[in-house]
């Protein structure tokens, strides 16, 4: 009876740790733009952090809460960090494991990871 007990709670762990997206933790925003110019511009705007939860975002002290956040693959094999509502969802684009971007050439944001 233990055994069993015990194999129940591992698979229950293993289920809930599967929920988890990858990308949790705390991450200190950069502006940045493929044009100089703006590129210039964009670096006065300063960074701050922002804090990616399983199913939230916080930042300055607002917490977005989604229905779920997940990685969506393309079919060129480019990772998206998806973050769904009722009313759509946005993606950012995953770089490596510890970046993330929004936005495009012109005019992004790029998101570190703080270890």
């Amino acid at each position: 009876m233990k055994a069993i007990k015990y194999v129940m709670l591992v698979i229950l762990v293993g289920l809930l740790s599967a929920c988890d997206h990858g990308f949790e933790g705390e991450y200190k925003t950069k502006a940045g733009s493929g044009n100089e110019m703006l590129n210039a511009f964009s670096e006065l705007m300063g960074s701050h952090s922002i804090i990616i939860g399983s199913d939230y975002i916080e930042s300055e002290g607002e917490r977005t809460t989604f229905e779920e956040i997940f990685v969506r693959k393309s079919d060129n094999g480019q990772r998206y960090l998806v973050f769904k509502e009722s009313q759509g969802e946005q993606a950012w684009k995953i770089i490596d494991d510890n970046t993330l971007q929004q936005g495009n050439d012109l005019i992004n944001i790029t998101l570190q990871k703080i270890k």
